[in-house]
């Protein structure tokens, strides 16, 4: 029962025990001599409870992979493993569901490969669950599956600051699916901690890293631009597709709001209270625009060209020191 009792003045209090499933309920109530917290475990079959597993390690090793200053091939490693995550995942799903979701042959049996039924890959989980339906959170994985396919066949440049949005989003969008699916005692956020930075990418840092791989990240700049450009407002606006925040310093004032250093705090979109709330807040918040010297005037060059076509003349000009 000390997974329920908790001390407060004056006694203790239950609490928890309506999220526990009958299953662990017995368990817990079995006479063994030792009570861990694996005891409170939704159990499903060997299977499902493998493909949980091998979802939940994937993904945080993606995260350990993510966070890591000494990795600098941090972002193509986490999308790797989080690729991996949500396809067993959905494997996970499917065979709780009794779905087959294995590849077929022309004849109708299954496809063998090596041995073994051939499940299906990534492209096909997403979209028998999602129907085929364009959603935020099943665009977000889908932006990163072409990322994927681009990692493994072709050299990426650094991604850090291009898809950081995205990935969080990605991450994100697993935990949820994984708690709706199968319950909170897998949440990953025991497991985490939140990554220390030493500082941010400044904008000289982001031409620089741009300028020494430039070739392969402006195809991937155009990749990405041209995917966002395809989805409708709401999605590409959504944080289930790319998450964005601002990290505002907290100021403790009393005890309790100084325990935690960050606190995530999310808001439903659907809830009009909510967001006149958070509007307000983000209200104070104003971006400064810095002025582009001779922004929006022709180059010197397009000045020559449009010369050249209007008046059929040779013309150029003669740059005076």
């Amino acid at each position: 029962m000390a997974f329920f009792l908790q001390e407060v003045e004056g006694g203790f209090i239950c609490s928890g025990i309506n999220n526990v499933s009958l299953d662990a309920f017995i368990r817990i109530h079995a006479q063994k001599t030792e009570i861990n917290a694996e005891i409170l475990r939704p159990r499903f079959t060997p299977t499902v409870d493998i493909l949980i597993d091998k979802a939940r390690e994937s993904a945080l090793l993606g995260v350990q992979v993510y966070n890591n200053p000494l990795v600098s091939f941090r972002t193509p490693g986490y999308i790797v493993h989080m690729i991996i995550a949500f396809t067993a995942l959905f494997h996970a799903i499917f065979e709780r569901n009794g779905i087959d979701y294995y590849c077929k042959n022309n004849d109708g049996t299954h496809k063998i490969v090596d041995g073994d039924k051939y499940a299906w890959d990534i492209t096909e989980c997403v979209r028998y669950y999602y129907g085929g339906e364009m959603s935020d959170v099943a665009e977000n994985i889908k932006f990163f599956i072409k990322i994927r396919n681009k990692i493994e066949h072709r050299f990426i440049p650094a991604l850090d600051i291009t898809v950081s949005g995205k990935c969080q989003a990605l991450l994100n969008n697993f935990e949820e699916l994984l708690v709706n699916e199968f319950g909170a005692y897998f949440a990953l956020g025991q497991n985490l901690a939140l990554a220390l930075q030493f500082s941010v990418y400044s904008a000289e840092q982001q031409r620089v890293l741009r300028k020494v791989q430039a070739s392969e990240y402006d195809a991937l700049r155009k990749y990405i631009e041209a995917y966002d450009a395809s989805l409708p407002d709401e999605i590409r606006q959504s944080l289930n597709y790319s998450f964005r925040a601002f990290l505002i310093p907290k100021i403790a004032n009393h005890k309790n709001s100084s325990d935690i250093a960050i606190e995530f705090v999310r808001y439903d979109p659907n809830n009009p209270e909510d967001m006149e709330k958070y509007n307000k807040q983000v209200a104070f918040i104003k971006e400064k625009t810095v002025q582009v010297a001779d922004q929006g005037k022709l180059r010197v060059k397009d000045v020559v060209r449009k010369v050249k076509e209007a008046t059929g003349l040779p013309f150029k000009v003669v740059m005076q020191r």
